[in-house]
């Protein structure tokens, strides 16, 4: 059976140009300019027709370029923004009209980021009104420590990159799938590359792949995570994660369709 002709791409992120859109006066880390051209074109040539942008840390809450890109796309991608509890009213309705669809969780120390339950749960709570999401970024302990509390506000959450769960000791993924089976929790089968350190073709992700689409498979999606920053081996090639999460799906049409199609359209719309 082909493939939906409509396929997402759930996770990327974009810099530049830098003559238009600069980083922040103090940013998290400097990446190498990859612009929204650039993200399309790759999409186009991988047979990508939707996808998802995520405000990347050293835009800060600037989102400028995230706010060109959605514009630029006429609806074929949506937005996940990073808000703080000063965000003003009027700027979270801007972005819903532009396609932001939800904010992003970060508790990532190399990124600045802290598990405050409180602090997200208000958070929580000014997007739920627009019927956006949440993204949570975060390490396997930090995803077990505070979902099961964000989950009250109510409000759909996405672990993003597999919660980095280590590929290496499986019977450490019990808790994460325990706490799948809860409707409003997602999983974004993102950064094979990421938690296999970029080894071996990331064959080493697999496993942990393949439990978590199994223990979602309405509420399971995909990225590319595109374009890559922050690693210390060779890029990922696109065409390489596709083969790999086909893998991964067991070679199943309608699993991959799900994944690829079903799911983040119902998500995303």
């Amino acid at each position: 059976m082909p493939l939906a002709r409509e396929r997402w791409d759930c996770h990327t992120h974009i810099f530049g140009p830098w003559n238009e859109y600069p980083l922040a006066e103090r940013p998290t880390y400097v990446p190498d300019e990859a612009p929204f051209r650039a993200l399309e074109a790759l999409h186009a040539e991988c047979g990508i027709t939707r996808g998802v942008i995520v405000q990347a840390t050293p835009y800060g809450d600037d989102h400028r370029a995230l706010l060109a890109a959605l514009s630029a796309s006429q609806g074929a991608y949506r937005g996940i923004a990073v808000i703080t509890e000063n965000t003003p009213e009027e700027s979270l309705a801007h972005m819903h009209q532009h396609g932001v669809r939800g904010i992003r969780l970060g508790m990532m120390k190399h990124l600045a980021g802290k598990p405050d339950v409180s602090r997200m749960g208000e958070l929580l709570a000014r997007i739920k009104p627009y019927g956006w999401h949440a993204l949570v970024h975060a390490e396997l302990d930090d995803v077990l420590a505070t979902v099961p509390a964000l989950l009250r506000y109510d409000v759909p959450l996405i672990i993003d990159h597999m919660a980095r769960a280590p590929v290496a000791r499986p019977q450490e993924w019990q808790p994460l799938l325990e706490l799948l089976h809860h409707p409003s929790l997602w999983i974004k089968v993102s950064g094979a590359d990421r938690v296999t350190d970029g080894a071996n073709g990331f064959q080493a992700a697999l496993p942990l792949m393949s439990a978590l689409i199994q223990g979602a498979p309405t509420r399971a999606i995909w990225g590319s995570d595109w374009p890559h920053v922050n690693i210390r081996y060779p890029q990922p090639r696109l065409p390489d994660l596709l083969a790999l999460l086909r893998r991964a799906c067991g070679e199943d049409p309608a699993a991959l369709d799900a994944v690829l199609n079903g799911n983040p359209r119902r998500l995303y719309g």
